[in-house]
């Protein structure tokens, strides 16, 4: 093979001479992590930003009514709702649960910042009303801005104040709003971030059993995915705990995908490169070389590809994007430095043991190599079809250039347009050939002959014809 000659050196040397080494800090590096920093999850809650854009029009006007009017300074809101159940309507026992949940609302000062009482006046009771007097509302005005993890926990405080009354028999009171549905939305995704990697696991063990067969190398898989995954999730975990970037809840689902997706794909790569060189004769050794020179560059290229475009999403201004760029770019590197470095070094422990990590059956490599090529070669050839239909020139038209001659210039009184296959335009030199030597070649007379006949003949075709179309047969024999 073409590393088979490679001299031994370089960072896979010392790879594989350190490879316990690195395996054990790794494990004492996660271990740190978890010991000193919160989950991701917790972190996300803790260093929520913002999902508002402060510079839109529609912001910045919120903000200004509520800084003229002096009653808020956020753009996080909540809907309190008041309905009556059944056939029965808001009565004055609903008016002193309601007048005792706005003096406790406006009691609490640390997450409440104005309470828009209409319902309790007289003069804007009617407006706060439904027409039917079965619901009412109460629009609260909260502290910090939407999305952020002061903003959530008001949230909550409203939610459990709630909780803590003792609404009347028939009465319903519920906590809605942009910034109530933002809170819900964060808890509902960090619930979410679990079931999704109990789902991946469970289809990235069942595609591993099926492909390599031994349980085994699954586990060494798994184990190559669980440390690269906590790794990502504890250096950004890490750099949020301590203020240094800013999280959100899509951040937090979309690296945990992520960094399953790369470090599943890195270690197949790295797996499947070393039972390729074993299964054509390379000894231990020599196919852990093979396996670091052929995959090293891959993993290094398409992780700092994936790295720096997810960082450009930093540069943009809408906070959904904007909070992505760097939690995604840090975990992708750290699972790219893991799968470099970890993963070429439990290929070395685990290849020690006997027949670990060996193919359990011959690898169909010139199958694939083949198969590559022609899918290819077909999938042009499909491509490039439709501008390989050309309608050459019509033998009854005017003289036109073949390659100029289309449906358009062909006269529409012409039955004779006929589209042709030709072949591309790497090939247009033996096309031209053929056109000019069907537009040169004889052409038949009106009679049937051609125009080099001897007279006589082109005589007796032209009897020949006249007679058949006056009904006259020459006679038999």
């Amino acid at each position: 093979m073409a590393d088979s000659r490679a001299p031994h050196t370089g960072i896979a040397r010392w790879i594989r001479r350190f490879a316990i080494p690195v395996i054990v800090g790794w494990i004492a590096l996660l271990a740190f992590l978890s010991a000193t920093v919160p989950p991701l999850e917790v972190v996300g809650q803790m260093r929520s930003v913002s999902m508002s854009p402060d510079e839109a029009p529609s912001v910045i006007a919120m903000k200004r009514v509520g800084k003229v009017f002096d009653e808020f300074h956020s753009d996080s809101s909540a809907m309190i709702v008041l309905e009556a159940q059944g056939d029965g309507k808001l009565d004055a026992d609903a008016h002193r649960f309601y007048n005792d949940m706005v003096d406790r609302l406006e009691a609490d000062k640390k997450h409440v910042e104005h309470v828009q009482d209409f319902w309790g006046d007289p003069l804007t009771e009617a407006g706060a009303q439904s027409n039917d007097g079965k619901a009412a509302y109460v629009q609260v005005y909260l502290a910090g801005n939407m999305g952020e993890a002061l903003a959530n926990e008001s949230v909550e405080a409203v939610q459990k104040l709630i909780a803590e009354l003792s609404p009347p028999p028939g009465l319903k009171v519920y906590v809605t709003g942009p910034t109530a549905l933002a809170a819900d939305q964060q808890i509902s995704g960090d619930r979410s971030v679990k079931i999704i990697e109990g789902v991946t696991f469970a289809v990235i063990i069942t595609m591993l059993l099926l492909v390599y067969r031994s349980i085994i190398t699954v586990i060494l898989v798994l184990l190559m995915v669980v440390v690269e995954l906590s790794a990502a999730r504890g250096f950004v975990a890490f750099l949020g705990y301590h203020n240094l970037i800013g999280l959100s809840t899509f951040a937090t689902q979309l690296l945990v995908t992520l960094a399953i997706a790369a470090a599943t794909d890195y270690a197949i790569f790295l797996i499947g490169r070393y039972q390729e060189a074993r299964s054509v004769g390379e000894d231990r050794e020599q196919a852990y070389y093979t396996m670091f020179h052929g995959t090293a560059h891959v993993v290094l290229g398409s992780g700092m590809t994936i790295a720096g475009a997810t960082l450009c999403l930093h540069f943009t201004r809408l906070p959904y994007f904007q909070t992505l760029g760097i939690p995604m770019a840090v975990g992708m590197t750290v699972t790219v430095l893991a799968a470099l470095t970890l993963g070429p070094a439990i290929i070395t422990v685990a290849s020690r043991f006997g027949k670990v990590l060996e193919p359990k059956r011959a690898m169909r490599i010139r199958f694939w190599r083949r198969l590559a090529p022609s899918s290819c070669a077909g999938l042009v050839r499909c491509c490039s079809a439709p501008s390989c239909c050309r309608w050459s020139a019509c033998s009854r038209c005017p003289a036109i250039a073949p390659i100029t001659t289309t449906a358009t210039t062909c006269p529409p009184t012409c039955r004779h347009r006929r589209l042709r296959r030709s072949r591309p335009a790497l090939l247009g030199g033996e096309d031209e050939s053929r056109v000019a030597a069907h537009r040169n070649r004889p052409r038949r007379t009106q009679f049937g002959g051609f125009p080099g006949d001897r007279p006589d003949r082109q005589a007796s075709l032209r009897g020949a014809r006249s007679r058949q179309r006056a009904g006259h047969h020459p006679p038999a024999g």
